[in-house]
């Protein structure tokens, strides 16, 4: 695509967002980083040698965008904070995160005993990006893999796409999709129905 093409497609995302202020939340392990199995469950990389993102996660970011809508990522981050992975190496991993379009990464990487209100499955970050970006949640869908990110959406009024994976089979959702892509597929067909 040319660098013109390029700059109208942008400018006819801007003006769609800036008009509906719907936003698509997106986890990060399991959705666009694969999940590793760790004493039967599912978490992030621990070093660069696990660090495996989807190849489909540019497209799928693109897609929503030409859908109007805002994609932002909401991701808990306890690793380090468990002693789990050093920051150093943890940052090397996430800046590859960061270079995907995304509009928004909002990140809690405290862990569960601190009582925080941004950590899934508290709708603490997404409640902030809709504050920050002046979202309707009701117009809103979280894609994720586990009940944390199910649970936040249910709190913030935001219905929730679940990635099918072996360790959530038994997990309500508002929907279910095979990938991120065909979750922004999803979306596509309920949006047109």
């Amino acid at each position: 695509m040319g660098a013109g093409n390029a700059g109208e497609l942008l400018e006819r995302r801007r003006a769609r967002v800036m008009a509906e202020k719907k936003a698509v939340f997106i986890d990060r392990d399991g959705v666009v980083v694969s999940s590793i199995m760790k004493n039967g469950k599912p978490c992030g990389p621990f070093h660069r040698g696990e660090f495996e993102m989807y190849p489909w996660t540019e497209n799928a970011l693109e897609k929503i965008a030409l859908l109007g809508f805002l994609s932002i990522m909401i991701t808990n981050q306890p690793d380090v904070a468990y002693g789990f992975v050093t920051y150093p190496e943890w940052k090397w991993m996430h800046r590859h995160v960061e270079k995907l379009p995304f509009d928004d990464i909002f990140v809690c990487m405290h862990t569960y005993g601190d009582g925080c209100e941004c950590k899934k499955p508290k709708p603490g970050m997404i409640l902030e990006a809709a504050k920050k970006w002046d979202i309707d949640l009701s117009c809103s869908y979280m894609i994720g893999d586990t009940e944390a990110d199910t649970r936040a959406a249910q709190a913030a009024g935001v219905k929730s796409i679940l990635i099918d994976k072996p360790y959530n089979r038994n997990i309500k959702s508002d929907y279910r999709a095979a990938s991120l892509m065909g979750a922004v597929d999803l979306i596509k067909r309920l949006q047109e129905g």
